[in-house]
């Protein structure tokens, strides 16, 4: 048994310590991405005469986002982090005032040039590591609860607390590797499809030239389910899966359709009909009904349109497959929710830093660009194990390490633990971004525009 240590003496002198270690390895593909240049480049902000560059506030940000900080004003733990100040290049870290000032002093001009330095980026790391020629986009609204005096906060859809004001923003994935696509915020008494077809013209314009429309499917729940985003879609030649609301009319009709049996018990079948009743156009409803569970708790579970003895699942689509198939292919859409959860709760998207609507925008725009570059680092640096992990298990097993920076014989050390159980895969992945091979030209993107053509 280890002796017990007695009669401790205690020093603040230490200079190059840090218990976010493993943001080296953050610091150092952000490094290959030469992100702190392309700020600099791109995104020309007009600044009083500061101690801090722009592009050095915002990279601030980003990595105070990255490492779990969930109020600015919890930032001033980084005055004394000497290692991560070495990493940023950081004499002394922005206080929180200077933070806010900043977020405060951005113009809608500097946010749309901050937008597109990440669509750029987004562009050229997406063949990596291999080229796609499909895309499906899962779209879905999240509710942010809000509990001071935020510009534009209105009292909305709120499941989770009925009449307090909130946020209601809008967000994109790209479904196979979980890529942010597009997000914008929105105040909290906009309705799901409010601005729906504009945010989907916005999803297109980011489709890479590559790939036609005809390859590009989107997934969206009953909160999108109308006759202008089925016919936008259809006009574009986009395909689609939108849950359907659970208006009489339909449900009446999904309970009278004919119906197959499959060998799990589950029943298919599909109906022609309008979506708005004043619609002459007929689209095509799939129908799926299980047997609701004996158990009761089970059944209960459910949050699905039922009778008395099938829950039913109806979607409007524009695919030709057969309705279970267009089943399956709507059932991984769950996975948005994992994605909305880590936005609120990994992330400090719930945690709104300012009373300013562009401030907040700003800092909106600056965790989704947050939330992308851990998604590349998964993506082209980490085991494929680890492409779907959250960032709470990249936290956990890369980032948050006790560190020590020395100068050894001109060399800078970081020292880590001795009994760390992912030394193996914290060096590999160093190893992968040092290696890494980026397209040789970097292109801004210009700002978007809706595509026109159709394939």
């Amino acid at each position: 048994m280890a002796k017990i240590v007695r009669n401790v003496r205690f020093s603040f002198e230490e200079h190059g310590l840090s218990h976010f270690g493993g943001m080296w390895l953050i610091q150092a593909f952000c490094k290959k991405l030469s992100l702190r240049r392309l700020l600099q480049r791109h995104v020309p902000i007009s600044q009083r005469k500061s101690a801090y560059h722009f592009a050095e506030l915002i990279l601030a940000l980003i990595y105070s986002i990255i490492m779990g900080l969930r109020r600015i004003n919890k930032t001033e733990i980084l005055q004394y982090n000497g290692a991560f100040l070495l990493m940023l290049g950081l004499s002394k870290f922005p206080d929180q005032s200077t933070l806010r000032r900043f977020l405060a002093r951005l113009f809608t001009r500097d946010i749309r040039q901050i937008v597109r330095l990440h669509d750029s980026l987004r562009a050229q790391l997406f063949a990596l590591p291999y080229r796609r020629h499909s895309l499906i986009f899962d779209i879905d609204s999240i509710v942010v609860v809000l509990y001071g005096k935020q510009e534009k906060a209105k009292v909305g859809y709120n499941p989770k607390k009925p009449g307090r004001r909130s946020y209601h923003p809008i967000v994109c994935f790209e479904a196979y590797f979980q890529e942010f696509w597009h997000g914008s915020l929105r105040a909290g008494n906009a309705a799901s499809s409010t601005g729906i077809i504009g945010f989907l013209k916005a999803c297109l314009a980011k489709v890479p030239s590559g790939i036609t429309m005809s390859r590009v499917r989107f997934r969206m729940d009953s909160g999108f389910y109308s006759l202008r985003v089925a016919s936008f879609l259809d006009d574009v030649g986009c395909r689609y899966v939108i849950v359907a609301k659970e208006y009489p009319t339909v449900k009446a009709r999904a309970r009278a359709c004919r119906f197959q049996r499959l060998n799990n018990g589950w029943e298919v079948g599909e109906f022609q009909a309008p979506i708005r009743q004043n619609s002459n156009k007929l689209y095509r409803f799939v129908v799926v009904r299980r047997p609701i569970p004996e158990d009761p708790l089970e059944a209960k579970q459910l949050k699905l349109f039922q009778d008395k003895k099938y829950a039913y699942h109806i979607f409007v689509t524009n695919l030709t497959t057969s309705p279970w198939r267009v089943y399956l292919f709507y059932n991984p859409r769950a996975t948005i929710e994992k994605n909305n959860r880590e936005l609120l709760y990994d992330y400090p998207l719930a945690k709104i830093p300012s009373t300013s609507w562009t401030a907040n925008v700003a800092f909106f725009q600056l965790i989704l660009f947050a939330a992308n570059i851990v998604h590349w680092f998964k993506r082209l640096c980490l085991p494929q194990e680890y492409w779907t992990a959250t960032l709470d298990t990249i936290r956990t097993d890369f980032l948050v390490l006790p560190a020590k920076l020395v100068h050894r014989q001109k060399l800078n050390i970081v020292k880590l633990p001795h009994d760390y159980h992912y030394s193996k895969e914290f060096l590999a992945a160093f190893t992968r971004v040092s290696r890494l091979r980026l397209p040789e030209k970097f292109r801004f993107c210009k700002p978007p525009r809706e595509r026109n053509r159709r394939g």
